[in-house]
């Protein structure tokens, strides 16, 4: 990087030629001409040092332009007016100096000003989204986390604050991670201030949070010193070890990502411009071992297995923004606004489906909307870049999170408990707001499911028995004018032969499960709704009401044991 400074410190010499003979001739002149341009070079040297070294720029030609164009610009102008006015005459030199000036100046605000115009209706195609009218493929409850943001960063507060010393750290950025086929909120310790890091060796590991089950504690990982994060400085710092061996690449964003057996990683993103300096397209990612500082390049097809966010949030969010902004053009966006949809806020979130695949979600809105309803959404897969945009009739019109969340507010109005960071699923085939519930105080309280059609708000103390009172919801409840799956229409009521029986315990308690001659699901019986459910043995005839939804787990609504006769 010194060596980029040094050259890059002659854009700011003097650019008048004519001046460089002249200065020469007598001694005097040359002594103070030669002061002048020593200055400046020294000058160049210390802003290029920072421009390259803590602002970390890429090192390729349009990102030294981008840099460096407004100093130019200057040296060119302000050189020429003042050769102009101690040489008294307009000359070759100071009037070439000032019209190159003048043409940098026009061609760098025709490419930050009428250029991404220009482009607008390219960048809608850059994500290649897929336009899809069918409802989304519908999430399992093992997928859906219930720990919101707030409570997860409560709770790793709280921890952190245990730690030794943790007057020296802070908590770096809490995000959603798959470890091990199961949801965590993970948080990074970090370094606060450099003389904290002067006098550290390390940061203590990193703490992670369960994000399917609010019961579990949170846990400090402290069998790994990370000596190489971005709060270390100089030649610790994560980002600037990755620039000084990666010179090239457009650094979008980093994560901190542990693999399968906990080891801490830093993954950066990076992607490249399609636009001179807008336009950027995921390309791939530099994996940074916090520990040893040893680093690998991967292309998006190409990374491993443990890294859930290789597409950054930013770049998703742009996907999104371009696609529903300029299907039209960049004047459509502002009159006529045909077909123009927009994000609904500035932040994606993190979803996982059926197959513990990570996607970034956004819900859009129409300009100047009604604040309450959406015209479709966005999913991004977070480890290839694939954009599928959903906004056939069951997207549009339906609650936007916002909404979701207000009706989850009203139904606690009383226990003064907030709905928190809602995330939209198909649930049966439905359109389902998942809202976790929490105090003023970020504490979990429940768990609610906002059926995104109606309205209609079902609530309970966990992931488990949530679901088993939609599945009640969905066959009881709604109106007669929605379209609702046939699997869910009709409630089954049977008599049935125990063949085996088992407990198991979870965040809900202890379950009953339970075996029948003749089905090949598992059927499910939480102890805390029937104390009698722990007497169920073979052999015993059950008159079981339940909902088939033709899973492999199906949650009995309603039974009597025959054999007991209660």
């Amino acid at each position: 990087m010194f060596i980029y400074s040094l050259l890059t410190a002659l854009l700011f010499l003097n650019p008048i030629p004519s001046l460089w003979v002249t200065s020469f001739k007598t001694k005097k002149g040359s002594r103070l001409f030669l002061y002048e341009n020593v200055s400046r070079y020294m000058i160049g040297v210390i802003v290029s040092f920072f421009i390259f070294y803590v602002g970390l720029i890429d090192v390729t030609w349009h990102g030294i332009l981008s840099s460096f164009a407004i100093i130019i610009i200057l040296n060119l102008l302000s050189s020429a007016s003042l050769s102009y006015y101690y040489e008294k005459k307009t000359t070759l030199s100071n009037r070439g100096a000032f019209m190159v000036g003048c043409l940098l100046a026009a061609g760098m605000a025709y490419m930050w000003i009428v250029y991404p115009a220009q482009t607008a209706q390219d960048r809608h195609s850059l994500p290649e989204a897929t336009v899809e009218m069918d409802v989304m493929e519908s999430a399992s409850e093992e997928n859906i986390r219930v720990v919101p943001y707030g409570n997860a960063r409560y709770r790793s507060e709280i921890v952190f604050g245990e730690l030794d010393n943790s007057a020296r750290y802070h908590l770096g950025e809490s995000s959603i991670q798959k470890i091990d086929d199961e949801l965590y909120w993970v948080s990074p310790i970090e370094f606060d201030g450099l003389f904290r890091w002067f006098t550290t060796d390390h940061v203590p590991g990193y703490i992670k949070v369960s994000a399917e089950n609010p019961n579990d504690q949170a846990e400090l990982v402290d069998t790994y010193e990370m000596s190489y994060v971005p709060s270390a400085y100089f030649g610790e710092n994560a980002k600037r070890m990755v620039r000084s061996e990666y010179e090239d690449i457009i650094i979008v964003s980093e994560s901190f990502e542990p693999d399968e057996n906990g080891h801490p990683y830093y993954v950066f993103s990076y992607g490249y411009y399609e636009f001179f300096r807008h336009g950027n397209k995921a390309d791939g990612v530099v994996v940074l071992d916090a520990v040893s500082g040893e680093m690998e390049r991967y292309d998006l097809d190409d990374m491993p297995e443990f890294i859930d966010q290789g597409v950054a949030e930013m770049t998703a969010l742009n996907y999104a923004t371009w696609f529903g902004q300029y299907g039209g053009g960049f004047i459509n966006r502002f009159i006529g606004r045909d077909g123009v949809h927009e994000p609904r806020r500035n932040e994606m979130i993190g979803v996982f489906n059926a197959d513990k695949d990570m996607y970034w979600f956004v819900d859009h809105e129409r300009p100047r909307g009604s604040g309450n309803t959406m015209v479709g959404f966005s999913m991004i897969n977070a480890r290839t870049g694939e954009m599928t945009y959903y906004g056939g009739q069951e997207a549009r019109g339906i609650l936007n999170g916002n909404a979701a969340r207000d009706r989850v507010d009203r139904a606690f109005e009383r226990e003064q408990w907030i709905g928190t960071q809602p995330v939209l699923y198909s649930v049966y085939g439905q359109y389902t707001w998942v809202v976790p519930v929490v105090d003023r105080n970020n504490g979990f309280q429940k768990i609610a499911l906002v059926h995104a059609d109606s309205g209609r708000v079902v609530y309970a103390d966990s992931r488990r028995e949530v679901f088993n009172e939609y599945q009640n919801f969905l066959a009881t409840g709604l109106d007669e004018d929605i379209d609702i799956p046939t699997d869910m229409a009709n409630e089954v009521e049977e008599n049935l032969t125990v063949e085996r029986v088992t407990q198991s315990t979870d965040e809900d308690g202890t379950i009953v499960m339970i075996l029948f001659e003749g089905k090949e699901q598992v059927f499910t019986v939480p102890v805390n709704r029937s104390q009698l459910a722990l007497f169920i043995e073979p052999g015993d005839e059950l008159l079981v009401q339940y909902i088939d939804t033709e899973e492999d787990t199906i949650a009995i609504q309603n039974y009597r044991n025959e054999s007991l006769d209660r």
